[in-house]
């Protein structure tokens, strides 16, 4: 491994990502590692077990779940810096503590309607109005080699969604991509409006966007105005997206009230991957490919220790 790439993806904040032994979460993993390898960050590979504690036959699971998650990764991409960790809380705090620090927490959740798969679909879905990052929910097939689909952009404000646009535009830079963004009609959305109301929509939602514009002169920007339920047109564009981002509402104890129907749908049954960014997030930029990533603030101590894993060990 190249020295200097791995001393600077420690210096700043990892993608994470929460690994259930499941095939899924495995997919998440190979996700994960391309997303920390264009950061220019590790990989910080978590797994929830408080099921294994005073238990050898747990333990050993855990490990067994952690370790061929390490493989996978590494077979994925060897040049980025791999360290897993077992967590003893229960979900979803214990990823939500993990990811104090990060910059992206990724997840996996199926479609399936068996029980464990409707808890993963329960836990991602509270992760993605607790969690103080980015969640990416790690849905569909693999994405082909050199995939240049575009990023999709839902935003029912640009000035509260600020944290969504921002994750979006920085996406669509670090991959090389389109960026096409989804605003929503006022009211009911319905033709009645006419072609000036929806120019002069269209001509805000443009306007908005033009710092972010300034920041990624690079990407083409796409703004389309969609008339009636927001969640079809949204699954409809993940079809030829290669990644959907939606802002949500801060956070609450009704997580599923605050995500709202939409999104929750959309996590459901979306075609590519979702990323979840609530309006309050904290964001850690990495910048373009071949400069050193930075922390966007002078971080304090860790409150967790990366250790490297040894597949010597199983711990």
């Amino acid at each position: 491994m190249d020295a200097q790439r791995a001393a600077g993806a420690e210096a700043v904040e990892a993608v994470v990502v929460g690994v259930d032994g499941s095939a899924m979460g495995l997919h998440a993993v190979r996700w994960a590692v391309e997303e920390a390898d264009r950061r220019g960050v590790a990989l910080r590979i978590v797994h929830v077990a408080p099921y294994a504690l005073g238990s050898a036959p747990g333990a050993q699971r855990a490990a067994a779940i952690l370790t061929l998650a390490h493989t996978v990764a590494g077979q994925t991409d060897p040049r980025v810096p791999v360290f897993t960790e077992r967590l003893t809380e229960p979900m979803p705090g214990a990823l939500v503590d993990a990811t104090e620090t990060a910059q992206l927490l990724v997840v996996g959740m199926g479609g399936g309607s068996r029980f464990d798969d409707v808890l993963v679909r329960s836990s991602a879905l509270d992760l993605c109005t607790t969690a103080t990052c980015p969640v990416a929910v790690v849905r569909g097939r693999p994405a082909p080699a050199g995939d240049d689909r575009p990023v999709v952009l839902g935003v029912e404000d640009v000035a509260s969604d600020a944290a969504a646009v921002t994750v979006a535009f920085a996406d669509a830079q670090r991959h090389g991509t389109r960026l096409t963004v989804l605003h929503a009609l006022p009211g009911d959305g319905s033709t009645r409006s006419g072609h000036g109301v929806r120019d002069r929509v269209k001509g805000e939602v443009t306007d908005a966007l033009g710092p972010w514009r300034s920041r990624h002169p690079d990407v083409p920007v796409d703004v389309q105005l969609l008339s009636g339920g927001a969640a079809g047109h949204l699954l409809e564009a993940s079809v030829s997206a290669r990644l959907l981002v939606l802002g949500t509402h801060g956070r609450g104890a009704a997580a599923r009230a605050v995500l709202g129907s939409t999104s929750r749908t959309v996590l459901r049954r979306s075609c590519c991957p979702v990323v979840v960014v609530r309006r309050d997030a904290r964001l850690v930029e990495s910048v373009p490919p071949g400069r050193l990533a930075t922390p966007a603030r002078t971080p304090g101590p860790a409150p967790w220790t990366l250790q490297s894993h040894n597949r010597s060990e199983l711990w």
